[in-house]
């Protein structure tokens, strides 16, 4: 059999759930020669509720490489999704469409490569786009990223990009921190969920000068977007600051959330020495309004969690 119809062969063979990935195997000790075949099966293959063979031409071209390749994979990842009418097929091309978009941080010497993942940043978000992002770092994407923690699905991969580019991305979280996006009047989750996954990322990047006048998100009425602040300026803010939310960690105890307290005691033990003061205040005033110390199934009271840190943290602290 000539290369050209056993390469011809491989392609076909792409298809077939059974054989694909030892059809990939094949054509990539091919070299140079699978790359025509493989973008043109990309090309004239049509998007389906099964990605599989398309996603195993992309990775082929990621790793073959080449002027053709990189040409093959901008399209894809620059594909309209949107025209896509079927939901099930748009679903599983956003797969496809994101893979090659991953692959195009593979090309840091291309221009173009990296002009594309730019353009990408302004389309539907895509977790491969993110993923790029946080190889090639460059600082253009940031606010764009910083948007797309408002996505669920995208949001994790644009967390780890943001991170990757370190405290040049401060700018740009601390200007979508004062932004609250409203329907209706009220702050959608959305929203509230960009807000407190902002200050999470600020916990690893932020200076102290850098986290100065924001206290007053300890009185947001977002418990998450609260609680992350408590967080944040434990870990990075002036003494003031930390007093402040050290008062904020111990209201959290009155949490109706379980893991939240537990959290919340976790966090109180850690930074016991500057809490001490703060828990003995609290128990005393507990105390005082006949708040019960005992142990109540199924929910414990506050007073008897404030008992354990103080005596956990008496303990380790000798």
């Amino acid at each position: 059999m000539s290369a050209r119809k056993a390469i011809s062969r491989l392609i076909r063979e792409l298809d077939d759930p059974r054989l694909g990935n030892q059809a990939l195997l094949a054509l990539l000790t091919k070299g140079d020669e699978a790359v025509p075949p493989l973008a043109e099966f990309l090309r004239s293959s049509k998007p389906s509720s099964l990605p599989e063979p398309r996603l195993l031409a992309v990775e082929g071209l990621s790793i073959l490489k080449g002027q053709e390749a990189l040409a093959v994979l901008m399209e894809v990842a620059s594909e309209r999704l949107g025209e896509i009418p079927d939901p099930a097929v748009r679903f599983a091309e956003e797969k496809v469409a994101s893979r090659a978009a991953r692959t195009l941080a593979d090309f840091p010497d291309e221009p173009r490569a990296r002009e594309t993942l730019l353009f990408l940043l302004d389309q539907k978000p895509l977790t491969g786009t993110a993923e790029a992002f946080e190889k090639v770092q460059d600082f253009r994407a940031i606010p764009r990223l910083v948007e797309w923690l408002e996505d669920d699905f995208v949001a994790d991969a644009a967390w780890r990009a943001i991170v990757a580019c370190g405290p040049a991305s401060v700018p740009a979280l601390l200007s979508s921190l004062q932004e609250k996006h409203e329907r209706y009047g009220t702050e959608t989750g959305m929203s509230q969920r960009r807000r407190a996954r902002i200050l999470s990322i600020l916990c690893e990047l932020a200076t102290q000068e850098s986290v100065a006048g924001l206290e007053d998100l300890l009185d947001d009425p977002v418990d998450g977007v609260r609680w992350h602040a408590v967080r944040l300026l434990l870990e990075k803010g002036d003494a003031a600051q930390q007093r402040n939310a050290l008062q904020g960690a111990i209201e959290f105890l009155d949490s109706v959330d379980n893991f939240t307290r537990s959290e919340c005691e976790e966090l109180l033990l850690v930074h016991f020495g500057l809490a001490r003061g703060l828990i003995e205040v609290e128990i005393h005033r507990r105390e005082a309004l006949g708040e019960s110390g005992e142990n109540y199934e199924p929910r414990e009271t506050t007073l008897a969690i404030l008992y354990r840190i103080f005596r956990k943290g008496c303990e380790a602290s000798g």
